[in-house]
């Protein structure tokens, strides 16, 4: 995939996090579907002149201008979303201590990204703890997880009591 949606060389690609390279292939992608939609506005909106010999009329430009601008509009809105998402990612200084930080990744074993709904964000973490082997050791390692607590929210306890009932203890 080539991303063009903010200028990334490939070796600065090569060193992004896992997180930080899915929010800029989906940031990336939303750009191209916003391309790809305004050509196909501005193709009808050209077919629906050239029935009358209107091929070239100034419409066409005003509209081609028109849809441009909006399109450049959306695409400044998407990459400063990135941007930001992509910085809320970065580990801080607490994160490289082990202060603390809520980005999941190395420190959870799982991607932790709000932009998935629960149900999603609970398989991703289900997935991740049903790896770990001794079915004890699971439970208490996740029951340590305070960053999954938060991130699952009501769903905490669902998965809670789903790997309690694989322990010894049920």
């Amino acid at each position: 995939m080539t991303f063009d949606i903010i200028e990334i060389s490939d070796e600065e690609v090569a060193l992004l996090s896992v997180v930080q390279l899915k929010l800029l292939r989906t940031a990336q992608q939303k750009k191209d579907a916003l391309y790809h939609k305004m050509q196909n506005e501005l193709r009808e909106y050209k077919l629906a002149f050239a029935p009358n010999g209107r091929k070239t009329s100034s419409l066409v430009e005003a509209m081609e201008y028109d849809l441009e601008l909006e399109f450049n509009y959306q695409v400044a809105i998407i990459r400063e979303q990135l941007l930001f998402s992509m910085s809320l990612r970065e580990p801080t200084s607490d994160d490289e201590t082990g202060g603390g930080g809520e980005t999941g990744g190395d420190e959870t074993g799982y991607v932790v990204d709000y932009q998935l709904s629960y149900l999603e964000r609970y398989i991703a973490v289900r997935d991740y703890y049903m790896t770990i082997e001794n079915p004890d050791e699971r439970l208490e390692l996740f029951n340590a997880d305070q960053i999954a607590r938060k991130y699952l929210d009501s769903y905490y306890t669902h998965l809670f009591d789903y790997l309690y009932s694989f322990t010894t203890k049920s």
